[in-house]
């Protein structure tokens, strides 16, 4: 499996009750999909999986999966408290036709380096679908290149690293290069880093789904070596990012916004508890959000036009 360009983490789409909107998470997937989704993932941080029961988890890998329909690549999200736990809902996603599996390692109860690479070879050892070490450790440097690499020497499984740590372009580096290209690279932390991540090689970004195709159009300019004018696009990206940045429940609640604000979802309902904000981080909130919408019309008409000129080069 290669992965090339943006993989959404879907947005948890609530009733008024807070149960599971089933087809407004559907209907997510298809909106991921048409905005060019590279491949899709659920639920992951910004899925809320850490206020979900363990049915409702399973609920939704397979609602998303069956949704998905072979379409792209569907990436289920299966760390849990124990390698016992993780083990057996990856078996359930294997199930239900997931792709692969995104899995972090415990955070209840923080581990070492070592005890993580216990818990990791654990399940890649006894699970069959392609895995994405998620190295969520979003204040400091993560887990070693060498000891990632060394990881995926023993388990072939493991395909992916997605990395969520601090300045991470030199990891990037060293995992591709030791790796000689079998573990490829995704940028997690809503894509804050993502300039940062092409440049050293990586191969995907892993953001909400509010504002793909923004997302997707840096990656169609950069591939096309109009890198300049990627990078002046993710620039003025940069000031939506950087503010949802200072807390993970702000990023879902700008990203439900986004959703509700773009008429996907019919309500921008966050799971209790959550961050609440006054009205001035309100109307903040909404410029911004208004700022990002204004750049994926943009980037979807640069891409007809782009689309317009290879039919009819003259």
């Amino acid at each position: 499996m290669k992965i090339w360009g943006v993989i959404p983490v879907l947005m948890l789409p609530l009733n008024d009750d807070e149960s599971i909107d089933e087809g407004t998470l559907r209907r997510q997937v298809d909106f991921a999909v048409a905005g060019g989704a590279a491949a899709i993932c659920a639920p992951g941080f910004a899925t809320e999986f850490y206020k979900m029961t363990d049915e409702e988890r399973r609920w939704v890998i397979r609602v998303v999966a069956e949704q998905v329909a072979g379409r792209v690549p569907m990436f289920a999200s299966t760390g849990c408290g124990s390698a016992r736990a993780t083990i057996e809902l990856s078996h359930y996603a294997e199930s239900v036709n997931a792709s692969g599996l995104m899995i972090a390692a415990p955070r209840w109860c923080p581990l070492g380096a070592r005890e993580q690479t216990v818990f990791f070879e654990l399940v890649c050892r006894n699970v069959g679908l392609p895995v994405m070490l998620q190295d969520a450790d979003f204040t400091g440097a993560g887990l070693p290149a060498t000891l990632i690499v060394d990881l995926a020497d023993r388990c072939p499984n493991l395909k992916f690293a997605k990395l969520e740590n601090i300045l991470p372009g030199a990891k990037c580096s060293d995992i591709i290069r030791l790796s000689q290209g079998r573990v490829q690279v995704l940028y997690g932390m809503a894509g804050i880093a993502l300039m940062d991540g092409l440049a050293h090689g990586a191969s995907g970004v892993m953001p909400g789904s509010s504002f793909i195709e923004a997302y997707a159009r840096v990656f169609e300019l950069y591939d096309g070596g109009r890198v300049s004018e990627a990078k002046t696009l993710f620039y003025r990206m940069q000031p939506y990012i950087t503010f949802s940045m200072q807390h993970l429940e702000l990023v879902i609640r700008m990203d439900k916004r986004a959703l509700f604000c773009r008429g996907i979802f019919p309500s921008d309902r966050v799971r209790e508890p959550t961050l609440y904000l006054d009205t001035e981080y309100q109307k903040q909130m909404d410029e911004l959000i208004e700022l990002m919408q204004g750049i994926c019309q943009q980037a979807q008409a640069d891409r007809s036009h782009d689309a317009s000129l290879k039919q009819d080069p003259r």
